[in-house]
């Protein structure tokens, strides 16, 4: 019923409730009719028929009552108040019903069916309110069906139906003698004017029809409805079974001519009961046609299934017969052998068995006829390239609806990945660095690889088959013991172990073990190299922390403070250095300032140079401040450090206290200062002595004594140029040099100061007339120009020419002298600007090479700067001067 009420067609189902509610509502009415009949005395409503029997106001108002139960159940969704209500009037029928029933088997009159008692009945009838006895049997089953309609747990097939098949039998009984005028069939007796009347008649049948189709879903109907073929035979069948007889009846009736009660009693119940046998062969055949479709859509289904579990596989799938003719070959087989289904279905199993395996199907076959269970077997197949592949095939019988074998279905699973995978790990098994052992759960040993045997020195054939306890030292056989119980536990050991080897010799290792799989898994490093690295590495630690602690000495015993600085920023430092940390204590405290006294940028510093980008410095002056807060100048010097790799892992740092060459130096300018200053009495005497003889030797020109005077005069020139070097170089280092600055026309102070030199046909002046004034010390700028051109006309290649030019650039005016002669090297214009530095020492000129020096003093006093280019034969020098 289950799957009946599945495949019916939901169309049918809605139709069949519109028809139950539309027949309940009709067999009601027919019980209206009877009760309009009795109220108003009109025999025809009760009966339709003169001298036929009418019908009860028992059965009128029965079936008024049941067709409103049906109704409130046929409703959609029924609630607790209407199902309550259908209760109430099947139970009211069957009260009622039951009570007329008794009352005729055994005269016992419990007066419950006295409802119409108020109405006359015309005739000797006794009780004429009551139903007949066959009304009152087809009333009692279907309030009994009404009441069982929705109970929950019982059987809700076509036995629960059948008070309603009884009552539709003996209505159609009734309704087959109203038909053939055979009164047998609808009034007991003919002196008895109650029986089966045509009201009630109809009201019955279109009761019994809507309690069947109110639940179309149950029973006979849902076979009615069904989709499947059972269904659909019924609903063309049915009316013909049920109608057909009661027609051939009329015809053979109408046929013979004959009006005999007893033959035309006999013809009813034959339309009867061939009436009812049609339509219940009719339903039984139906119901059968729709096991039998169901069982064929379930096998189809099933079929469908398999087929696509057998499409979609990824193992090969493939049937064949007894005599290997292929017969089945899913789209996996086509991938793994490369045959296409058209192509191989039909053809022999042995396209794919090579040469050397075919002897392997017919003794498969065989094993499998003798009722054998054949595992899966690991083989070789062919594909359609030629190509052997390794596969696992497992067998299965096909056997028929009569038990006998048909064929054999083979499930062929590729292997060429897995047997690539054993060769990888047989491969890294066997060439695996470290000795990987495995025994069995009492310790025998069952493989091993080489590096196994190589540990023990020993050949795989000695190894295998002995306990893992005859290669341990008999100390750790307890410990041994205690190691596999916790294995077994679950446990994963890792430690040092001693192995005994061929020879007897212990070997330290490393052994990792568990137990998986009922296997003893044991993997074994050998110690020996690393034992050796260890002892290696712990004499190159002693040697380092030697040449560590030399080192450290040498470092404190050095007078210069050398600090170190690795890549992670760790400072270390010598005892040398302790004296400039602010707290004596080694505490960062550094403090390095320009000699000025103004803080050095830290970025500047050369150890920060020389660590984050590299750079070596040397030579920087500074000034550092010792722990007790005074001031010492240094010389700090900085270089990167790398390893072998040239990767820098850090700098050095060295800073070398220069006190007593300042105290030398400041002592050095003082006594310069102090000659210059001497120089200048005698070297006045001497300048007046000169011009009396000059004005003596007036009388005399051109004698020996003017040009011995003349000569005088030139040496004392050359003594003042010298002395006042001497004396400016001396105020410039002392920080005294004083200034008298003023806006001056430079363009007219650099003319004159050409026209002084006497070379000026040499000297090419080019400067702008709408040049700016500078604020300068007039008399400074010539000094400075006067050594610049001194200086070119010296070094210059003599008689090239000499170019002074000058131009405003922002806030300052870059005066510049350009000469050809030899250029100049990086390290030379490095120190070109120092004191008593000679560029071109291999050349005698006069002079103590303090004309650029006192010039770079003299312009940074003027706040600007002075530099010199040179390249391709020329010499170039520029400086700068604020604009007034």
């Amino acid at each position: 019923m289950r799957a009946e009420r599945a495949a019916s067609q939901p169309g049918l189902i809605v139709r069949s409730r519109r028809v139950a509610r539309a027949a309940a509502m009709a067999g009601a009415g027919f019980g209206v009719i009877g009760l309009v009949g009795w109220a108003t005395g009109d025999a025809t409503l009760r009966s339709f028929v003169p001298g036929r029997p009418g019908i009860t106001p028992n059965s009128a108002l029965s079936l008024i009552l049941l067709g409103s139960g049906v109704l409130l159940r046929a409703a959609d969704g029924v609630g607790g108040v209407r199902r309550a209500v259908s209760w109430a009037c099947a139970a009211s029928v069957l009260a009622v019903a039951a009570t007329t029933l008794l009352y005729e088997l055994t005269g016992a009159d419990l007066y419950l069916d006295g409802l119409a008692t108020w109405w006359s009945w015309p005739g000797p009838v006794p009780q004429p309110y009551r139903s007949a006895v066959g009304a009152a049997t087809c009333l009692a089953l279907l309030a009994t069906e009404l009441l069982l309609l929705d109970v929950r747990g019982a059987r809700r097939g076509w036995w629960a139906q059948v008070p309603v098949l009884v009552t539709a039998v003996v209505v159609l009984a009734g309704l087959t003698g109203h038909a053939y005028g055979a009164e047998s069939l609808f009034r007991p007796s003919p002196t008895t004017l109650r029986g089966m009347s045509l009201p009630m008649a109809f009201g019955l049948a279109l009761l019994a029809a809507s309690l069947l189709l109110v639940r179309p879903e149950r029973g006979i109907v849902a076979t009615i409805t069904s989709a499947r073929v059972g269904g659909a035979m019924a609903r063309k069948l049915l009316l013909p079974a049920l109608l057909g007889p009661s027609l051939l009846g009329f015809v053979m009736v109408a046929a013979t001519g004959m009006d005999n009660p007893r033959l035309t009693l006999s013809h009813a119940l034959l339309a009867t009961a061939s009436a009812s046998i049609a339509v219940g062969l009719t339903l039984l055949t139906a119901a059968s046609l729709n096991r039998v479709d169901e069982a064929r859509a379930l096998v189809s289904d099933e079929l469908r299934l398999w087929r696509d579990v057998v499409d979609h596989a990824d193992e090969a799938i493939m049937v064949r017969t007894p005599d290997e003719v292929v017969i089945g070959w899913n789209p996996a087989a086509e991938r793994l052998f490369g045959f296409r289904r058209h192509e191989i279905v039909g053809r022999s199993m042995l396209a794919i068995v090579p040469e050397d395996r075919r002897h392997e199907p017919p003794a498969l076959l065989e094993r499998l006829r003798r009722g054998e269970r054949v595992p899966p077997l690991e083989t070789v197949r062919v594909a359609r390239s030629g190509e052997r592949i390794a596969v696992a095939l497992s067998l299965a019988i096909v056997h028929d609806g009569a038990g006998q074998l048909v064929g054999l279905a083979s499930i062929v699973r590729d292997l060429r990945e897995r047997k690539a995978a054993e060769r990888r790990y047989a491969d890294l098994f066997e060439h695996a660095s470290d000795g990987i052992f495995i025994a069995d759960l009492h310790g025998v040993i069952d493989e091993v690889n080489a590096a196994g045997c190589r540990l023990l020195g020993r050949a795989y054939e000695e190894i295998v088959g002995r306990s893992i306890q005859e290669f341990v030292p008999p100390e750790d056989a307890t410990r041994l013991v205690a190691s596999r119980e916790a294995l077994l536990g679950g446990a994963v050991e890792v430690g040092d172990w001693q192995l005994v080897a061929r020879d007897g010799a212990r070997v330290p290792v490393e052994v990792s073990g568990s137990i998986r799989d009922g296997c003893w898994q044991v993997f074994v490093r050998d110690l020996r190299a690393r034992k050796a690295a260890e002892n290696a590495l712990a004499r190159l630690y002693r040697e380092e922390a030697l040449a560590k602690a030399w080192l450290q000495g040498v470092l404190d015993g050095m007078p210069e403070a050398v600090l170190l600085v690795d890549a992670d920023g760790q400072l270390s430092h010598n005892k040398a250095a302790q004296r400039f940390f602010a707290a004596g204590d080694g505490t960062p405290g550094f403090d390095l300032r320009e000699p000025d006294g103004t803080a050095a940028p830290w970025t500047e510093l050369p150890l920060m140079r020389a660590l984050q980008g590299g750079e070596a410095c040397s030579g920087r002056e500074l000034v550092a401040h010792d722990a007790q807060g005074g001031r010492v100048p240094v010389l700090v010097s900085a270089s990167p450090l790398a390893d072998a790799s040239g990767r820098q892992v850090g700098a050095v740092s060295v800073l070398r206290d220069i006190t007593v060459l300042k105290e030398m130096e400041r002592l050095r300018e003082e006594w310069t200062a102090i000659v210059a200053h001497d120089l200048r009495q005698p070297l006045s005497v001497i300048v007046m002595s000169m011009q009396t003889l000059v004005r003596a030797a007036a009388a005399e020109s051109g004698s020996s004594v003017e040009k011995a005077v003349l000569r005088i005069r030139g040496a004392i020139d050359r003594l003042s140029r010298m002395i006042r070097d001497l004396y400016d170089a001396a105020r410039i280092d002392a920080h005294r040099l004083t200034l008298e600055a003023a806006p001056v026309d430079l363009r007219e102070l650099l003319v004159e100061v050409v026209a002084r030199t006497g070379d000026d046909c040499r000297i090419a002046v080019d400067v702008p007339a709408a040049l700016p004034r500078v604020l300068a010390d007039a008399g400074r700028v010539e000094q400075v120009m006067e050594n610049l051109l001194s200086n070119a006309l010296k070094y210059g290649d003599p008689g090239a020419p000499i170019e002074v030019t000058a131009a405003a650039a922002g806030d300052r005016v870059v005066v510049s002298t350009r000469n050809r002669g030899p250029t100049l090297s990086a390290e030379q214009n490095a120190r070109l600007f120092h004191r008593f530095y000679r560029a071109h020492a291999e050349t005698y000129t006069e002079g103590l090479g303090l004309g650029l020096y006192i010039a770079k003093g003299l312009v940074e006093a003027h706040g600007g700067r002075i530099w010199a280019e040179s390249g391709d034969g020329e010499t170039t020098f520029r400086f700068t001067l604020p604009i007034a």
